[in-house]
């Protein structure tokens, strides 16, 4: 039996995830595939067991890219309040720690 995936999402880490979920509400068919018994295993041991999501001071300059108008173009399409939006819409809970590093509670 042979199926067609309009998107095949190899890796089933943070960012495997979040693609694969942003296809699927774009109405994309999604296959992820992952080396792991399960998905998304790795995020959970982010920041020492407690899911260091995200930091309230993300830049370009924080980063290291031999292209640094990728860093520039790729943090101004999903920015960091971005994604702290999503985590609020669903209800789940965080704290700021040192440097603005945000964990779920």
């Amino acid at each position: 039996m042979s199926k067609k995936f309009d998107v095949v999402v190899i890796g089933a880490g943070a960012a495997g995830l979040m693609c694969a979920a942003e296809a699927g509400k774009r109405g994309r068919s999604v296959l992820v595939l992952d080396h792991a018994k399960k998905p998304g295993r790795k995020i959970l041991i982010s920041g020492g067991g407690r899911c260091n999501f995200t930091n309230y001071d993300v830049s370009a300059s924080n980063y290291l890219c031999q292209n640094p108008h990728f860093v520039k173009s790729a943090l101004s399409q999903y920015t960091n309040w971005d994604f702290i939006s999503l985590v609020s819409k669903h209800g789940i809970e965080f704290e700021e720690r040192d440097h603005g590093q945000l964990f779920c509670v």
